[in-house]
């Protein structure tokens, strides 16, 4: 992979202020920033753009279970002996069946393939990331892409956003979906639409009609645009 690609570089520093980066590829990415300035800015830049949203979150409140679990290791009613002993002798048990379980696993299984990921930022004609769409082969198997709107004009009324494929063999584009002015959201592809994309070269959105292109294809220049591009680890 050539990490000096300036489009795969931001593609990267999105996915890892995101939180999709993970494994080796998320080390990679560390080890670039230390060693490249601008990798580093442009993740920067990420942590900029998305940080807004980020703190537009709602807060998740902390289960009573959580807190009485730290009080339990914190005031162990137990005495500190009887409570040593009883830790070590279940950590002893556990690290024993993992072991049994995991040297049957290694035994019979084959080593899975590296993870895989498809991501492609679409930039408005400014060159400005406004969505985020990335899918995994499992979830393309279900027939399903993740959309994430990170910035975006307003929709006009009476008219659908509308995700198109485009494909390396230069077919037609195929129809993905409507996209949504929700922040996180999923596109339910239609079986030709999942067939196609392991051919993806891009996805552009365009404006359409209440309800879609009535032609079956784009029915003008793309509102935002990008390449799809793989990320292995």
């Amino acid at each position: 992979m050539r990490y000096d690609n300036p489009e795969l570089q931001d593609l990267l520093a999105a996915e890892f202020v995101l939180g999709n980066l993970r494994g080796a590829a998320r080390r990679r990415l560390i080890a670039l920033m230390h060693q490249s300035p601008g990798v580093r800015a442009r993740v920067e830049r990420w942590e900029e753009r998305l940080f807004p949203l980020m703190m537009k979150a709602p807060r998740v409140k902390t289960p009573a279970s959580v807190w009485r679990a730290i009080q339990a290791r914190i005031n162990p009613r137990r005495s500190p002996a009887r409570a040593a002993w009883r830790a070590w002798r279940g950590i002893a048990l556990a690290g024993t069946v993992f072991a049994l379980a995991a040297l049957v696993y290694v035994g019979i299984a084959p080593p899975g393939p590296p993870p895989i990921t498809m991501v492609a930022v679409l930039n408005d004609a400014r060159a400005q990331p406004g969505i985020l769409m990335s899918w995994t082969p499992k979830q393309a198997a279900e027939r399903r892409v993740r959309v994430r709107i990170l910035a975006h004009p307003d929709m006009a009324a009476g008219t659908s956003w509308q995700a198109w494929l485009i494909t390396e063999g230069g077919d037609a584009p195929i129809s993905l979906g409507f996209v949504t002015a929700e922040e996180n959201q999923a596109l339910e592809l239609s079986t030709a639409a999942a067939n196609a994309l392991p051919k993806a070269k891009a996805i552009g959105v365009s404006i359409e009609p209440k309800g879609g292109s009535v032609s079956g294809q784009p029915s003008g220049p793309y509102l935002f645009q990008g390449p799809a591009l793989r990320v292995d680890g």
